[in-house]
């Protein structure tokens, strides 16, 4: 009976560190992909083509703005224009390609359409890390940390 619990315990850690492993993290984590990611994330820090940057930067891609990702697989972004007026994004998706190892995005701010597929090197319940190519082929790189103590 013992090995039986021991070989069942060793199944389970195995489907968890090989169904969604990324490259910065977690190793393990009991938590599906979905509950992970859906709630409030602030954008931290941006970096384009490995450089850091703060300003010049596409209106949602600057730092400090908010993505919310709901279980809908509806979405929402809001920046901060000009210090002092907010703007919402217009309509927006997300939905999990490449067995949770990408993240698709797609919103309108500014009458501005958003749309690119992300790969996700980090996604814990409080760091969200992704990277994609733009249009122009530029690489970004956001750093989000969670606004959420609800998860859907």
């Amino acid at each position: 009976m013992k090995k039986v619990a021991v070989y069942v315990i060793l199944a389970v850690m195995a489907l968890c560190t090989v169904a969604c492993r990324y490259d910065e993290g977690p190793f393990l984590s009991f938590r599906k992909p979905e509950d992970r990611i859906v709630g409030y994330w602030k954008l931290k820090e941006v970096y384009k083509n490995g450089e850091q940057v703060t300003t010049g930067v596409p209106l949602p891609h600057q730092p400090g703005s908010f993505y919310a990702f709901f279980t809908e697989r509806m979405m929402s972004v809001s920046a901060l224009k000009d210090s002092t007026v907010w703007k919402e994004s217009d309509n927006g998706a997300w939905d999990f390609d490449n067995n949770c190892k990408d993240v698709w995005i797609w919103f309108i701010m500014n009458n501005r359409t958003y749309e690119y597929q992300a790969n996700i090197k980090k996604l814990t319940r409080d760091v969200l890390i992704y990277e994609f190519n733009d249009d122009s082929e530029d690489r970004w790189r956001f750093v989000f940390e969670s606004r959420s103590t609800m998860y859907y």
